[in-house]
């Protein structure tokens, strides 16, 4: 446990004091000179609330308060003296006035300086990060929440009203998620033309995008719902490539086009073997370029896993903005199915992890959304927490990642970490 707790204060003392000199940066509403806790002390301690998986305000409230040795040793990780660590009250009122762009750039920094430090090249295919999109439910009313809730009329005739997230995380083939974007889907008041949607809320992301990472290569992981020519001309106009789920039935004019083409390109076929722990089979990935949609020309890559009889098990596809070849085939391939750790690594950690997504932590439609942008920054600095120094430390004592909350907690409320310890070193991302 000494040894978790010194890994812990190392990995939080490396990253904390950057995010709170990023924090310092984010503008708020209090009076200048009245507020007792800076901004980044309240901002530190809401990132921490998420990385300890507390669940709750009231639940992480109660454990600083009921364990001098634990907000103690949180207050000097924090900075904030031995003597002053903040309520969770102080920091709802704060985060009432903090604006959230603020907060959505500190999360691009995290992200622009993981990149700038090389930590995320071995990430990179055909020299682009994978950006995975999706959206997904955040929290769910009987009556109206606020003005921007989005209602939805169900079948059964009852009426919800809710609030969802659109989310953009750069993504790796080892597992990691790192959210680097975000944006509501709100409506903009009560009375409206037309409700937000994914797709509206996609147009103002992607221009966040180009804004926070101006001259980053992205390949935009995206499933069949943004299979629209819209969509593709801004990632086209942005220097990005995609891979978007495609299908016959939302494309069928287009898709008749890929087969007949395919049917002329029988050497655009390449097969691969699967391992025995893999169960077996065989990969077998097609494709075709030259596809004229809307001005664009597009490329579509087609694969099919086969058992060791050769029925097809599970099949894919995708349309591409880049072209395809016998050199890259089996890499766009790869590309596109990995969408699903946005789901997984992203979207499943966030909700069923600890941090408790869908919980309502605060009533204030603004500082709602402070307390979301925290939650993603923590996500990121649990990754670097568990994935770097501290992963071999929490393999050799936890079967999974989801309970390291409450080990951590435990390693800082009963041995406060060495005053001696070294500086910590540079931020290593684990491949397991």
């Amino acid at each position: 446990m000494p040894g978790l707790t010194d890994a812990l204060a190392d990995t939080l003392g490396h990253f904390f004091p950057e995010l709170g000199a990023w924090f310092a940066g984010v503008g708020e509403a209090r009076k200048s000179g009245t507020a007792r806790f800076p901004l980044p002390t309240l901002l530190l301690l809401g990132t921490f609330m998420f990385v300890a998986h507390s669940g709750s305000r009231n639940l992480f409230n109660g454990m600083l308060r009921d364990s001098g040795a634990l907000g103690r040793t949180l207050a000097d990780i924090l900075g904030s003296g031995p003597d002053a660590l903040p309520h969770l009250d102080t920091l709802e009122k704060a985060l009432r006035g903090v604006p959230p762009e603020g907060l959505e750039t500190v999360l691009a920094l995290c992200v622009r300086r993981l990149i700038r430090m090389k930590a995320l090249d071995g990430w990179r295919s055909g020299g682009r990060f994978l950006l995975a999109a999706d959206g997904t439910g955040l929290w769910s009313f009987r009556e109206r929440h606020c003005p921007h809730c989005v209602k939805t009329e169900h079948a059964s005739g009852a009426v919800t009203y809710s609030h969802k997230l659109l989310v953009a995380f750069i993504i790796s083939a080892d597992g990691y998620a790192l959210p680097v974007a975000c944006e509501f889907i709100e409506n903009p008041g009560e009375a409206y033309d037309k409700q937000d949607c994914e797709t509206k809320a996609f147009h103002r992301l992607q221009a966040k995008l180009l804004r926070l990472f101006p001259q980053t290569p992205f390949r935009l992981l995206l499933d069949a719902l943004y299979a629209d020519r819209n969509v593709m001309a801004e990632c086209a106009a942005n220097g990005w490539d995609f891979a978007i789920t495609f299908k016959e039935s939302d494309m069928p004019a287009l898709w008749r086009e890929a087969q007949a083409l395919l049917a002329l390109e029988p050497g655009n076929l390449a097969r691969v073997t699967l391992p025995a722990k893999a169960g077996g089979g065989s990969l077998e990935v097609r494709w075709t370029g030259g596809l004229d949609y809307h001005g664009l020309t597009l490329s579509a890559v087609f694969q099919a896993e086969r058992g060791r009889d050769g029925n097809t098990l599970k099949f894919f596809a995708h349309l591409t903005l880049r072209p395809v070849d016998r050199d890259n085939c089996l890499a766009r391939a790869a590309d596109g199915r990995l969408r699903w750790r946005c789901e997984n690594e992203g979207f499943n950690t966030l909700k069923n992890g600890g941090f408790a997504l869908e919980h309502v932590y605060s009533r204030n439609e603004n500082a709602s959304k402070c307390y979301v942008l925290l939650m993603l920054l923590a996500h990121i600095v649990q990754q670097l927490v568990t994935r770097g120094r501290l992963g071999a430390a929490f393999d050799e004592t936890l079967d999974t990642f989801k309970a390291y909350g409450k080990r951590m907690l435990a390693a800082l409320l009963n041995i406060p970490p060495d005053p001696g310890r070294a500086p910590p070193g540079q931020i290593r991302l684990s491949t397991a």
